[in-house]
């Protein structure tokens, strides 16, 4: 279960993949797939895409970023990407390690792909205006959302401001039809606790500009520490600033201020903070939060979602914390005792799991069938019926 959150990457990059995905979009031809009230849906010639799983990732993704950016004056054009062909764009790709897309190594980060990306304008050599998703995820929707916006006011707002509510707005819980932000990014906050930015690094990241020729490492870091940045404002305010930050900030942040609100998002009490919320009393708030906790490695986070599965009496919540903490303990060496009451306590529970999408109940079933000693199956595909739980 080794696959990273999203993180975007800069659209400057190698010859080898831009100059050849320059082309290759250049060349596509999108049809028209179906038309909704605010976004329409295209595809590539020769290609299929189901309406109604992307409409299923886009609409509550749509209300949940006009619910905090505002509404969209025009349709939003959304593209199934087939993942052969990138482009030059406003510098807001997704990248996951998994399936679809181009391959990019992040220097001290690792290998990544491509999943989505969102194109500011129709020229000669790249694509038309809009959204390109390689998988129809929610939270990969949301955060390719806010460059729309952006996009959409003209707005030439610094890489770390972008990028940093774009990747706020992206993590969250699919909770039947809405999408319920959490915030808590754990990769970004994962990587930057181990990471070292001197203030030079700092001042320079905090210079970017989407379309900047930055390297691969430049761009990722930029966009974990804007959101590491906006992740300490939105606590501090308790909500999403959207015009307030685009006027305070829009031109830039002084090095002292992003660094202190660095500081204090990686700190070692921000997350430990931030997930008391597993205690909240609505069921799909104590989901988002749990989702994507194993990324963290912790034993102490550990601790608390397995603490909060042991008095959690929600069906779906149980499973939500159940399939992070089988992620956490595949993740970290926990002490023998607490590897035994993890045991103890998950696969009791998912025995009795009743999930009420037939999909999500046979990922439980072929779950606990793949744990059985020498059953030979494999996780992977389980695991992959169950992503709303847990992958960022």
């Amino acid at each position: 279960m080794n696959e990273p959150m999203s993180v975007p990457r800069s659209p400057a990059r190698a010859a080898s993949i831009v100059l050849a995905a320059l082309a290759l979009s250049a060349c596509t031809t999108w049809r028209p797939v179906a038309n909704f009230e605010r976004w329409s849906l295209f595809a590539e010639r020769g290609q299929e895409a189901d309406a109604k799983v992307y409409a299923s990732a886009v609409e509550p993704a749509l209300a949940a970023v006009e619910a905090e950016l505002g509404p969209f004056r025009r349709s939003v054009n959304v593209h199934a990407w087939s993942g052969n062909a990138g482009a030059e764009t406003s510098g807001a790709e997704v990248i996951h390690e998994g399936e679809g897309g181009p391959v990019e190594d992040v220097p001290g980060i690792g290998p990544a792909r491509v999943r989505a990306y969102h194109a500011r304008g129709q020229g000669l050599f790249g694509p038309p205006a809009g959204i390109f998703l390689a998988a129809p995820e929610c939270g990969t929707v949301a955060h390719e959302l806010v460059h729309a916006r952006t996009a959409e006011d003209d707005l030439d707002l610094p890489l770390w401001l972008e990028e940093g509510v774009a990747c706020l707005l992206g993590d969250g819980f699919l909770d039947g039809k809405r999408w319920v932000v959490d915030g808590l990014s754990c990769w970004p906050l994962r990587e930057l606790q181990g990471q070292k930015i001197s203030d030079a690094d700092l001042a320079h990241l905090l210079t970017l500009h989407a379309g900047d020729n930055a390297s691969a490492r430049e761009n990722v870091l930029a966009h974990f520490v804007g959101w590491a940045i906006v992740f300490d404002l939105y606590r501090e305010a308790g909500r999403i600033e959207w015009t307030g930050w685009c006027a305070r900030y829009g031109k830039g942040i002084t090095e002292s201020e992003a660094r202190k609100r660095l500081e204090r998002t990686v700190a070692a009490d921000t997350a430990l903070s931030w997930i008391e919320r597993l205690k909240d009393r609505r069921s799909e708030v104590r989901l988002a939060t749990a989702k994507g906790l194993w990324k963290l490695r912790s034993e102490e986070v550990t601790t608390k979602l397995l603490d909060a599965l042991e008095q959690e009496e929600d069906p779906e919540v149980k499973v939500g914390f159940a399939i992070n903490l089988l992620a956490c303990a595949g993740e970290i060496r926990l002490p023998e005792p607490m590897t035994g009451r993890v045991w103890r306590t998950v696969w009791p529970m998912l025995r009795r799991a009743s999930l009420p999408d037939p999909v999500e109940q046979s990922g439980i079933e072929q779950l606990l069938r793949s744990f059985r000693s020498q059953s030979g199956k494999s996780a992977q595909e389980p695991l992959q019926k169950l992503r709303r739980y847990w992958a960022e």
